[in-house]
């Protein structure tokens, strides 16, 4: 079973996605148009449908939004922290935190913008180039197999769930044996807790929205879409999963029996609150990254 797991976390397995993610690369400046069109689309339909107005906004809750993206930003430069550690460097929580911003906005590029900053932050820590890809692609399988995971528990009744959820916790487990591949296994370990404080952090976010904005919502809908906030991101050929996350999240409604249009409107808040949040750390760091841990 070992020897399988070592088989699949290969350097050659990080060479088929790249080489994937570069044909998809051929039609990311379509795919960018029509996600800009769909997300744009989607809100005018959401606020429409929900008929949330500014008058009908609770800025008590809307607050507690903003200070929630806060400490998910601190556990991701946490994360890249863990990651350089891992692999014997070293970074600073404060650059790390810039980083983790820049890589938030990079997202929004037409590129893979985010997992390229945070590979050659590694990188040139003295990080081999593949070691650091390798930690990147792994770590980024660690986290969407995770919340694919809580979406399925979420999302589909007993015992349906069992199987899907079962092959989501393999792809978990041979995610960590890649990861402990480049490094000590307690990093590994320490990586998973932190991702999934990030998923309990994105669960709470989206509960806080539908109290700021006097919709209807509960647990279930909060930790059912908190699973697509993840994956849409890490979908490659979309700038960070724009559109697709906020889409996903419509047909998850539908699937739990809750609005659409309320699932739309709430990933789309997130998504500006987070974005504005990162744009605030960036700019008061001075608008440019640091080379220097």
């Amino acid at each position: 079973m070992q020897d399988k797991a070592q088989r699949l976390v290969s350097p050659s397995l990080v060479q088929r996605v790249i080489a994937v993610r570069e044909r998809l690369a051929q039609h990311r400046g379509i795919a960018t148009l029509a996600a800009m069109a769909l997300f744009a689309a989607g809100i005018v339909w959401a606020l429409g449908e929900t008929r949330v107005s500014l008058a009908a906004i609770d800025w008590g809750w809307m607050l507690a939004l903003i200070a929630l993206i806060f400490p998910a930003l601190a556990l991701n430069a946490i994360e890249l922290r863990v990651t350089a550690q891992m692999l014997d460097s070293e970074i600073s929580l404060g650059s790390a935190m810039q980083v983790t911003c820049w890589a938030m906005l990079a997202n929004l590029l037409p590129l893979p913008g985010g997992a390229i900053l945070r590979g050659a932050k590694l990188h040139s820590l003295g990080v081999g180039a593949g070691k650091s890809s390798q930690a990147i692609v792994a770590g980024g399988a660690l986290w969407a197999t995770l919340a694919v995971a809580v979406t399925l528990a979420a999302v589909l009744p007993w015992p349906f769930a069992v199987l899907p959820l079962a092959a989501a916790l393999c792809g978990t487990a041979v995610s960590l044996v890649w990861l402990a591949k480049l490094g000590p296994a307690s990093f590994a370990l320490r990586l998973t807790m932190i991702r999934l404080a990030l998923i309990g952090l994105t669960i709470l976010r989206i509960l806080v929205i539908f109290l700021a904005i006097g919709l209807p919502g509960s647990w279930m809908p909060a930790v059912a879409y908190s699973g697509v906030s993840v994956v849409g991101t890490l979908v490659g050929i979309v700038p960070a999963g724009l559109g697709v996350t906020e889409a996903m999240g419509s047909v998850l409604a539908l699937l739990i029996e809750a609005s659409p249009a309320n699932a739309f409107l709430a990933l789309s808040i997130n998504r500006v609150v987070g974005l504005a949040a990162a744009l605030a750390v960036v700019a008061a760091a001075g608008m440019r990254p640091k080379e220097n841990a």
